[in-house]
């Protein structure tokens, strides 16, 4: 027979909690830390996806017509799901769109492009290629290839992505030459540390410091990409001469 040792004293339940508090702290760093470096969570919204990518046509209204009462203005990048399009009285086309539970309105159909379709990618590629400030083509230029991967248009965006990088990353250096004293030692570590770095790290893109002529490169990783994926392409030929010339 073999003997059974002493219960085990119950803990009460303060201290239970303290001590599953303790056991679950690592996990809970885990996941913060996992927020932290970039994994957003995916916001769900009822109606096929979409993607707000034009600002200047964002108004979310309470009918589809440009004269409505304004619920809001969408940012670029913000996700919606297209329950209904319509013909707006005037001639202008609208979706209703779901952007949370509970916020519900009519948009401009040039205002947003939908995943996947190709249509909308070709509407977008003359977006990016027609924008003028830096950061927002960069931006459009991720959205691109985020939402239109392998369709059609893919290798353009990836190539659109780098070369509009590769600018951004020209006019990245002279702010932060601007912003940084002239005898200023470890010009490397204070140009890498830009703030105006900041926004550009959120969307994966990321520079690096050439020694010769401290400036800022971009890292070329959409060009590599483009490589991989499409090697035979005619957008690979003008991505290894980008990155030959980096």
């Amino acid at each position: 027979m073999f003997k059974i040792g002493p219960r085990a004293p119950r803990l009460m339940p303060a201290v239970a909690a303290k001590n599953c508090a303790v056991l679950l702290l690592p996990v809970l760093l885990f996941l913060t830390s996992t927020e932290i470096l970039g994994r957003p969570t995916t916001k769900v919204v009822s109606g096929r996806r979409a993607i707000v990518v034009d600002e200047r046509l964002s108004a979310l209204r309470t009918k589809p017509d440009m004269t409505a009462p304004l619920v809001q203005r969408l940012r670029r990048g913000r996700v919606v799901g297209i329950t209904q399009a319509v013909r707006g009285k005037e001639g202008q086309r609208f979706y209703r769109v779901a952007v949370t539970r509970r916020t519900r309105g009519w948009i401009l159909v040039d205002a947003v492009v939908r995943a996947g379709s190709e249509t909308d990618a070709a509407r977008l590629v003359q977006l990016v290629e027609g924008e003028r400030d830096a950061f927002a083509r960069v931006k459009l230029a991720s959205l691109c290839v985020n939402e239109f991967r392998g369709t059609r248009l893919s290798a353009a965006a990836l190539l659109l992505l780098g070369e509009s990088s590769q600018r951004a990353a020209e006019q990245l250096t002279r702010l932060a030459q601007r912003r940084l004293k002239a005898d200023a030692i470890g010009r490397e570590m204070f140009m890498l540390n830009d703030t105006g770095l900041d926004r550009y790290s959120r969307l994966g893109i990321r520079f690096r410091f050439e020694q010769d002529g401290e400036r800022l490169v971009y890292d070329g990783a959409a060009f590599r990409e483009l490589l991989r994926r499409y090697p035979r392409s005619l957008e690979a030929t003008r991505a290894r001469v980008r990155l030959s010339l980096r």
